[in-house]
C-alpha cells in the first residue's frame, strides 16, 4: 500500500499505526514504514503519521518514530486534554510538523475549543464519526442528524484556531450515492475536506469540495468590479445589483483557492 501512495492524488496521506493495524502487528508496520522511507515511497510533504492514543502501550514508541521519519504532520487519535495535546504539538513544532487532532468522542467534542487552541501548529481537526457514534450511543443515520450538532462545534473550533477541518470518512466504500450525500453535508456546513478509507472515494470528494463553475465565476466578478470600481478608495462596490464589500473579497478568494 505505501508503495502506491506516489500514483493517487490524494492532499494528505495519513499512514495509520493506530485501528489499521492489529496489536500483534504494529512493531511489523513500523518496520514497514521505516522501509517505506528508506526507499523514498513516502510523498514529500503530503503524509501524515497516526499514532497510538496516548495512554496506550506503543504511544511513546510511535512518537520515537515520528521524529526520526519526520512525517508533515502527527495525527493524534482520539484528543481530549488539551495539556497533553499542547505539549505534545510543540514537541512536533520543533521537528518542523504540525499536529492533526482526531476528534471521537464526547470529551473530545466538548473540549474542541480547548483542543484546537491548544498550540499555533495544530494544523487541522479531523472528525471521526465511528468512535463518536459509539461515544454518544447514537443510531446511523444517513442524514447525519445526529452528529451535527458535534461537527457545527468542531468546524466552529477550527475556524476560532484558524485551522482546517475535515469531515469523517465514509466507510462503505462502494456507495458512491452515500459519500457524495455525506460529504455534501459537510461541504454545505462549512467543512475544507473529507478523509477518504479507499482511493476510488477521491473523485467524488474533490469533485464536491471543489468551487463549481457557477461559484468561480461569481468570485472572478468580485474581484473584477472591486478593481474596476477602485473598491479600496470607495469601500464598497456594485456588482449585477448586489453591494460588494471588502467581506466579498475574501470570500471570493476562498472559492477560487478551492477552484480545480
Amino acid at each position: 500500500m505505501l508503495a502506491k501512495l506516489g500514483s493517487i492524488p490524494a492532499d494528505l496521506f495519513v499512514v495509520d499505526l493506530e485501528d489499521g493495524v492489529a496489536p500483534a502487528e504494529k512493531d511489523t508496520a513500523r518496520d514497514h514504514l521505516r522501509e517505506a522511507a528508506r526507499q523514498d515511497l513516502l510523498p514529500e510533504s503530503r503524509w501524515a503519521l497516526r499514532v497510538n492514543a496516548a495512554g496506550s502501550a506503543w504511544f511513546e514508541t510511535d512518537l520515537r518514530l515520528a521524529a526520526e521519519l519526520t512525517p508533515t504532520a502527527v495525527v493524534l487519535p482520539k484528543a481530549e486534554d488539551p495539556d497533553l495535546v499542547g505539549r505534545l504539538a510543540r514537541e512536533r513544532a520543533a521537528d518542523n510538523a504540525a499536529t492533526l487532532l482526531m476528534i471521537e468522542t464526547a470529551a473530545g467534542v466538548g473540549r474542541v475549543r480547548e483542543l484546537a487552541a491548544a498550540a499555533p501548529s495544530i494544523g487541522g481537526l479531523l472528525y471521526g464519526s465511528a468512535d463518536l457514534r459509539l461515544s454518544l450511543g447514537a443510531r446511523p443515520d444517513e442524514a447525519r442528524g445526529w452528529e451535527r450538532h458535534a461537527m457545527s462545534e468542531i468546524l466552529l473550533a477550527a475556524r476560532m484556531s484558524d485551522c482546517a477541518a475535515i469531515d469523517a470518512v465514509t466507510f462503505r466504500f462502494r456507495d458512491d450515492a452515500l459519500l457524495e450525500r455525506e460529504a455534501r453535508i459537510a461541504r454545505e456546513i462549512g467543512f475544507d475536506g473529507k478523509s477518504c478509507i479507499h482511493p476510488a472515494q477521491l473523485e467524488t470528494i474533490h469533485r464536491v469540495f471543489s468551487s463549481t463553475p457557477e461559484e468561480i465565476g461569481w468570485a472572478e466578478g468580485v474581484l473584477r468590479a472591486w478593481r474596476d470600481g477602485d473598491g479600496d478608495r470607495a469601500g464598497v462596490v456594485v456588482m449585477d445589483g448586489e453591494m460588494i464589500e471588502a467581506l466579498h473579497l475574501d470570500v471570493a478568494r476562498r472559492i477560487l483557492d478551492r477552484s480545480p
